[in-house]
C-alpha cells in the first residue's frame, strides 16, 4: 500500500496498514531546505520543488500545496508585502466598507496574482508525485473568512450588526462565487483534495454561524462536490459549538485543532467525515523528539483502532520546528498498530 492508497482508504474508512500522516508544512519546509520564503511564495517552480523535497525528507504520506493566507486579497487587487524570508502581509484591508465589493469582479484563477502561482505549483506537484502520495491543495478561505480578509475581521463582524442585511448577504454571495471559481480551477489541476479554511467563523456563536457562515459554505461545497477531488474544511480553535453543523456539509474531511480531542470531534461530527489532526503545534515546536513520539502515540491510542484519521498537527507547523520532531510523528504512526 503506497501513501496515496493509504490516505484514500483512510478517508473512505477502509482498511489501512497504518495511520497516514502529513502536515501543513510551508515555512519549515523553506527553512529546512534553504529556500527563501519570498521565492517560495512568488515562484511556482520553487514552491513545487520545495514541497516535493520536504515530503521526501520527512517521509510524509501527502503534500499540502499552499502559498499564504492572502491569495484572495492579492487576486482581487490588494497589495502585499513580501519580506525576503518571512510571512507575507497586507498593508490593510482591501475594502473600507461592505459596499466596496460592488467594484470587484470574480478573478480568472489562471491569470490572477497568487491564484495562478499556486495552480501552477499544484500542477507540477501532481505531475511528479500524484501517483504515489496524496496531494491536497489549499484554496485559501471559505466565504465568511474571505469577507473578513477583504473587509478586515473586526470591521466585518461589526458590519453584521450595523450594515443592511441584504448588502451583507450579497457580499457573502460574491465571496462564495470567488471561492467556487478558485476551487474549480484547482480541482482541474488533478489534485486529490482541496482544502479551505474558515478560521474566523469559529469566533461566531452557533446562531451567527448558521446565519452567516454555514449557508455560504454549503453553497461553495455543493458547487465543488463531485468534481473529482475530496473537499476538506479547516477551522482553527475550539470548534465544539459548530461541529454538529459542519457534519451537515457534504465534505470528505475536517481538520481538527488541538483544542478539541479527536475522539470528541468524531462524536460531534459523526462517522462519515474523515478527520485530520491534532497534535498541538506549540508542543511540536518546543518539545523533544521523544516527547513528540510519545504524545503522538497517546493521541492515536485515545482515538482508537479505527480508520478515518490522518495524523497531523492541528494547524500549520511553526517555522523553527526541528526536523527530528517532524520525523517523530511519522515514526509514531508507523509504530502504532491497527
Amino acid at each position: 500500500m503506497n501513501s496515496l492508497e493509504r490516505i484514500q482508504n483512510a478517508i473512505a474508512g477502509k482498511a489501512i496498514d497504518r495511520i497516514p500522516v502529513f502536515p501543513i508544512l510551508i515555512a519549515p519546509a523553506c527553512r529546512l531546505l534553504g529556500v527563501k520564503q519570498r521565492d517560495y511564495f512568488l515562484k511556482a517552480d520553487v514552491m513545487a520543488d520545495t514541497l516535493l523535497r520536504a515530503r521526501e525528507l520527512c517521509g510524509f504520506d501527502g503534500i499540502y500545496v499552499s502559498k499564504d493566507n492572502w491569495v484572495y486579497h492579492e487576486a482581487l487587487g490588494g497589495k502585499l508585502v513580501y519580506p525576503e524570508d518571512d510571512e507575507t502581509y497586507s498593508e490593510g484591508p482591501l475594502l473600507s466598507s461592505v459596499a466596496g465589493y460592488e467594484h470587484l469582479s470574480v478573478p480568472d484563477p489562471s491569470t490572477a496574482p497568487s491564484m495562478s502561482t499556486v495552480i501552477q505549483a499544484a500542477k507540477q506537484v501532481v505531475s511528479k508525485a500524484g501517483r504515489e502520495c496524496y496531494i491536497q491543495a489549499n484554496i485559501d478561505t471559505g466565504p465568511f473568512s474571505l469577507a473578513c480578509v477583504l473587509r478586515g475581521a473586526q470591521g466585518f463582524i461589526m458590519d453584521l450588526y450595523d450594515e443592511d442585511e441584504h448588502r451583507i448577504t450579497d457580499f457573502l454571495d460574491f465571496c462564495t462565487e470567488v471561492v467556487i471559481a478558485y476551487g474549480k480551477a484547482m480541482i482541474a489541476t488533478g489534485v486529490h483534495g482541496i482544502q479551505m479554511g474558515d478560521a474566523t467563523a469559529s469566533l461566531l456563536s452557533p446562531e451567527l454561524f448558521k446565519t452567516y457562515a454555514l449557508p455560504y459554505l454549503e453553497k461553495a461545497v455543493s458547487a465543488l462536490e463531485g468534481s473529482g477531488a475530496d473537499i476538506w474544511l479547516h477551522i482553527c480553535g475550539n470548534t465544539r459549538h459548530i461541529l454538529p453543523e459542519i457534519a451537515r456539509l457534504p465534505i470528505q474531511g475536517f481538520e481538527v485543532d488541538a483544542l478539541v480531542p479527536l475522539q470528541e470531534a468524531r462524536r460531534l461530527i459523526g462517522p462519515h467525515i474523515a478527520l485530520k489532526g491534532n497534535l498541538d503545534t506549540s508542543f511540536l515546536l518546543q518539545s523533544s523528539p521523544e516527547e513528540v513520539y510519545d504524545t503522538s502515540l497517546r493521541i492515536l491510542a485515545d482515538y482508537g483502532l479505527s480508520s478515518g484519521l490522518i495524523f497531523s498537527p492541528g494547524c500549520g507547523v511553526p517555522k523553527m520546528t526541528p526536523l527530528q520532531n517532524l520525523k517523530a510523528m511519522v515514526e509514531a504512526c508507523k509504530e502504532f498498530s491497527l
